[in-house]
């Protein structure tokens, strides 16, 4: 199998999670797995990692270091040099959206190579907080995102992102696949966890992830602030915030341990496919504040969570309830956990894509 991502560890995102939990299943099932993506601060070029193989595409990140935009600008030559060696050897190539630039040219490879096709578009349209932006994701959706029709099998993990897809590209079909999150248990106690992250011990704590930018609604979290809760922001925001602590992104075993000592997980975002630190949260059984995006239906009943509008009083208001009733916060916290053991679980994360691969396979077969 070859997984094409764009960004991936250490870079820190969904998408890259999304990849890493897929490609270490795959392996522990017996899989050989590739996964090639582009080089970020300074990682290795080559690398094992949890069964699987990574190989790192020389690449910038200007436009993610000066517009706060996870583009990856690759050399072109070495990505094209590393991608035909890896469509070359592969049974399947899985890529990752549309827009990146490692995207078009894996599933042309693929097709050239007659090797099937996987891609897996994780997000629609998103909303950038800024006009020049918003039509530069406008105009790539509409020239690189058609390179969708190249794929074999198209998926995705949101039914309304499915259909966006469909409408979008005109691709008939667009399957709607299950996600999985990996459940690290730390061996240190809920106390000791506090003292590491320099909480309060006995402070109510709600906690955000999320880059810096409008569709996390990282404002609406901040401005929520109020002296009953403690709000914790993990996030690439670089300057602090009054009542609100700021903790810069980390490695997921050490976020899974900033959760498992929270008492509340907090996101309002828009135009989300099903954001991987929410699936996390409700894993771990935190009561969830979130407001309400197309799709997630699939994976919550409205009572499984507190939806909130895309405003600080809302979430404020939100965070005081939870703070102030013990009972509601052992019922959501039940309702987030049995969520999270019937949604996220890893081997039907791994089987549904073993399966998408076997039907490219076979509808490849069937083309020639």
């Amino acid at each position: 199998m070859a997984l094409v991502s764009s960004n991936f560890r250490p870079h820190v995102g969904g998408i890259e999670r999304f990849v890493e939990i897929l490609a270490g299943g795959l392996a522990a099932s017996g899989h050989e797995v590739h996964v090639a993506c582009c080089r970020f601060a300074g990682a290795p070029l080559n690398e094992e990692l949890d069964g699987f193989a990574i190989h790192r595409i020389r690449s910038s990140y200007v436009l993610d270091r000066r517009l706060n935009v996870p583009i990856a600008v690759p050399e072109p030559l070495s990505m094209v040099r590393q991608l035909r060696k890896l469509v070359a050897a592969a049974d399947v190539v899985h890529v990752q959206d549309t827009i990146y630039a490692t995207s078009l040219p894996a599933l042309a490879l693929a097709r050239q190579a007659r090797v099937p096709s996987v891609l897996t578009q994780h997000v629609a349209f998103v909303p950038q907080g800024s006009g020049v932006l918003d039509v530069a994701q406008r105009a790539a959706q509409s020239t690189l995102g058609r390179c969708a029709r190249l794929a074999t099998v198209v998926a995705t993990y949101n039914p309304a992102v499915a259909e966006w897809v469909g409408d979008r590209w005109g691709i008939p079909d667009v399957r709607v696949l299950p996600v999985g999150v990996r459940d690290h248990v730390s061996t240190q106690t809920r106390e000791a966890l506090r003292r590491s992250f320099d909480l309060p011990a006995d402070r109510f704590v709600a906690v955000f992830v999320g880059r810096d930018v409008p569709k996390k609604g990282l404002r609406h979290f901040l401005g929520a602030s109020d002296p009953a809760f403690e709000l914790v922001a993990v996030t690439d925001r670089r300057k602090p915030a009054e009542g609100a602590s700021i903790l810069p992104f980390m490695q997921p075993e050490r976020l899974q341990e900033l959760l498992a000592c929270a008492d509340a997980f907090v996101l309002p975002s828009e135009a989300e496919g099903f954001p991987l630190a929410l699936q996390e949260a409700l894993v771990k059984g935190l009561p969830v504040v979130i407001a309400w995006q197309p799709g997630y239906e699939r994976y919550l009943a409205r009572d499984d969570a507190i939806v909130v509008d895309r405003d600080a009083d809302s979430v404020r208001n939100a965070l005081l309830r939870l703070a102030g009733d013990a009972n509601l916060r052992a019922s959501l916290s039940r309702r987030a956990r049995a969520a999270g053991q019937r949604s996220f679980g890893v081997a039907r994360f791994v089987s549904a894509y073993e399966a998408a691969y076997a039907e490219a396979r076979e509808i490849d077969a069937t083309r020639r």
